[in-house]
């Protein structure tokens, strides 16, 4: 954490200036604030967050922060009463899943900020998607990302003279599986190609690779009957099929990371949270991140945090200061670093404690991400629909129903909240 300070102090003279603004008595002096911060941790994103504005408190010393800690399965009904209380925190951390279902209750920012297309262009889009509301407006700012990405065993692709780090720049699926069939034969221990995580979100991955998608071109209704998502049914079902995939990931209990771990499958395709965890636990081969396959297209699925303030809180304009500052490039590298995650900007360069190359293909998958991938998973009516979603699919794999007769049946479930 003193790391960071440190990293900061040579910014201090600039931010002097450029955090100059904020509420002032008539006389021209500053007016004392104190800004109401909920915030929820993962790991211990507050104290870096706290560290990581240290220069910007120091600059504008008339602003205050009350910090309050909830934990995250407490987090959502906590703002909740806050805001039916009619005292909104100024500031908050959220989630997708609280942006989500609580969309109206936000501050639009467009107010705030005097070019708007230049600080949305400084974000990934899919993450700007997920940060806007149905008016256009921008209501959060992005200051963390998680993705679905592909980790690899490179021992073993090495063993089969592969480089996979140079196949994977430009392989399709239809490469990979050629690839993969020869990572297999090479070793001995090797009893798999790829292990997906048992989510729909994961699913979606390929889903939209394969130009797939859930819902219509307006989010009004299910659309999961289209060539795209028959024709990723069809590939998964293949590769359990063929014994590619292991059948005790989708049609089992058995964890995707650990199989990985121990070195029987030779890619997963898991969060990007996942690089935490392997940096930890694997010790018997090399790992990396690499580019996933290409479908039609190239996609990942974007998650992550944002910053936000509240229709009637109490300080509207400094808050708004402050969560710019917080998103700027130099707080949000900073914070990036500090937290071990993905930065939501186009722009950011994180030098990582470890694993900055791996961060950095997770984070050029989110680059070439669409935003409908945003735009389906923050419906909060499609989220009804998910967990039939995969049971459809386990059906699919079981090979009791077919493609067509699932992506028919999800429809017509999930018609009934689109209503």
């Amino acid at each position: 954490m003193k790391k960071i300070a440190l990293a900061l102090l040579a910014a201090a003279m600039v931010c002097n200036a450029v955090f100059a603004g904020g509420a002032k008595e008539a006389g021209g002096a500053k007016k004392d604030v104190t800004l109401s911060v909920l915030w929820f941790n993962d790991g211990d994103e507050s104290t870096v967050f706290q560290e990581t504005m240290k220069d910007y408190l120091a600059a504008n010393p008339n602003v205050k922060l009350d910090l309050q800690i909830v934990a995250y399965n407490d987090f959502d009904s906590k703002l909740k009463m806050l805001i039916t209380a009619g005292t909104p925190p100024d500031i908050a951390r959220v989630s997708t899943t609280t942006v989500a279902a609580m969309l109206d209750t936000f501050l639009p920012l467009d107010s705030y900020v005097s070019d708007m297309s230049g600080l949305k262009k400084m974000y990934m889009p899919s993450l700007l998607a997920y940060a806007g509301n149905t008016k256009g407006e921008l209501i959060a700012l992005p200051i963390e990302a998680t993705a679905n990405g592909m980790l690899v065993n490179k021992t073993a692709f090495k063993n089969a003279g592969i480089d996979v780090d140079k196949v994977s720049k430009d392989w399709t699926w239809e490469t990979w599986k050629s690839t993969i069939q020869k990572v297999i034969a090479a070793n001995p221990d090797m009893k798999y190609g790829l292990a997906l995580d048992f989510t729909p979100h994961r699913f979606s991955t390929l889903l939209y690779q394969f130009n797939g998608h859930f819902l219509n071109s307006t989010q009004t209704g299910m659309e999961f009957n289209n060539p795209g998502t028959i024709k990723t049914l069809n590939f998964l079902k293949q590769l359990h099929d063929e014994g590619i995939m292991p059948k005790s990931v989708w049609l089992g209990s058995e964890n995707p990371a650990e199989l990985f771990q121990a070195g029987v499958v030779a890619c997963h395709i898991g969060g990007s949270w996942n690089l935490n965890a392997y940096n930890k636990n694997v010790k018997g081969f090399e790992w990396g991140a690499v580019q996933m396959p290409k479908g039609d297209i190239r996609s990942s699925v974007p998650g992550g945090k944002f910053v936000a303030s509240f229709k009637n809180c109490a300080h509207p304009k400094e808050a708004v200061e402050l969560m710019k500052a917080f998103a700027d490039k130099a707080h949000n590298e900073a914070y990036a670093k500090g937290t071990f995650n993905i930065s939501s900007r186009t722009d950011a360069a994180v030098n990582y404690p470890s694993n900055t190359a791996d961060f950095a293909v997770f984070s050029e998958e989110l680059k070439v991400t669409p935003d409908v991938t945003a735009n389906e998973w923050k419906n909060p009516k499609f989220s009804k629909v998910t967990s039939y979603i995969k049971e459809q699919i386990v059906q699919v794999l079981l090979g009791a129903e077919t493609p067509e007769q699932a992506v028919a049946n999800v429809d017509k479930q999930g018609a009934q909240f689109f209503k």
